[in-house]
């Protein structure tokens, strides 16, 4: 099973479009795919579900929120596996054995970071709390039920808070989506930065407080930055989108050579309901679907470079 995380400081530049239609196009490729909406604002589930019906059927006892409550108060009282659901209209459209399912968010998630926080604040087992409380969802992700799936996406929240941390550490591989302007990449290598340290940290804190002889050591790495909203000019990006695009790979990060044209009506329809736009059958613009497909691809091909294409 592979978990990666999503993740960019800064919001808007696309983290809940590109979790959501790589999920699909990796489901329908035939892969066991589970996404896990860590993020407030809880885009990524509503974009599954509607508003009326995840405070019918989710709001009060599946989703993520509920598993932090516990996590807050010492214990999870509630596996991961329990809270996963699977979103009907996204699934009808799969072809083959593939499944998409989501563990949903929660518009309060943001107080139970505050919570977490508030836990590790001080007193003398400071060090050894927060080195649980990041660990925790790597470990959450080992629970039974969990076992079938090929893939784990996380859209994180646009912040380093301890919910972001916990899902970095519980990563194998980054994501980071990113518009080709000033503020969207000036953060890039800062948050590259800060994710190295806080690995580091985190590997020398297991070497006091795993409650394991042998702890597996962290190490996750950075997939590719996918550019979004690109506006094209003859098939290539505009100059100005280039030259940011070429920092960010002067950094030394690796870049997806494929990078998602702007394309706002289409990716901000939610028709039909609750189906990704790498799924619908008949879009406006079928080059954004076949950008957001050969995306996958690429990404397949990060992950597993001896593969066979598919």
């Amino acid at each position: 099973m592979y978990v990666v995380s999503v993740i960019n400081y800064k919001g808007g530049v696309g983290k809940t479009t590109v979790t959501a239609n790589l999920g699909a196009e990796l489901a329908n490729r035939g892969m066991k795919v589970l996404l896990i909406d860590l993020d407030p604002q809880a885009s990524l589930t509503f974009g599954f579900y509607d508003p009326d019906d995840w405070r019918e059927r989710l709001r009060d006892s599946r989703t993520v929120k509920r598993w932090y409550d516990g996590l807050r108060e010492g214990n999870p009282s509630i596996t991961l596996g329990e809270l996963v659901v699977s979103p009907g209209p996204a699934n009808a459209r799969l072809t083959g054995t593939g499944r998409l399912d989501l563990i949903a968010s929660h518009l309060q998630l943001v107080d139970i970071d505050l919570a977490l926080a508030r836990s590790v604040a001080g007193g003398e087992e400071y060090d050894a709390e927060l080195f649980r409380v990041r660990g925790s969802l790597a470990e959450g992700l080992l629970a039974d039920g969990l076992e079938p799936y090929d893939m784990v996406l996380i859209d994180c929240p646009p912040n380093f808070n301890v919910v972001t941390q916990s899902a970095i550490i519980a990563s194998d591989h980054l994501v980071i989506p990113a518009k080709a302007d000033y503020l969207s990449t000036l953060g890039i290598d800062y948050l590259h930065g800060n994710v190295r340290e806080l690995v580091e940290q985190y590997n020398a804190d297991a070497r006091q407080f795993a409650t394991v002889r042998r702890h597996q050591k962290v190490a996750p790495g950075v997939a590719g930055v996918v550019f979004t909203m690109i506006q094209l000019l003859a098939r290539q990006p505009i100059a100005t989108h280039q030259r940011y695009m070429d920092q960010v790979r002067n950094l030394g990060l690796p870049v997806f050579p494929t990078a998602l044209r702007e394309n706002v009506t289409l990716y901000a329809t939610n028709t039909p309901r609750g189906v990704p736009v790498v799924l619908r059958d008949r879009v406006t613009v079928p080059a954004v679907r076949d950008e957001l497909r050969q995306l996958a691809t690429e990404f397949l091909d990060h992950l597993q470079p001896d593969r066979q294409p598919v």
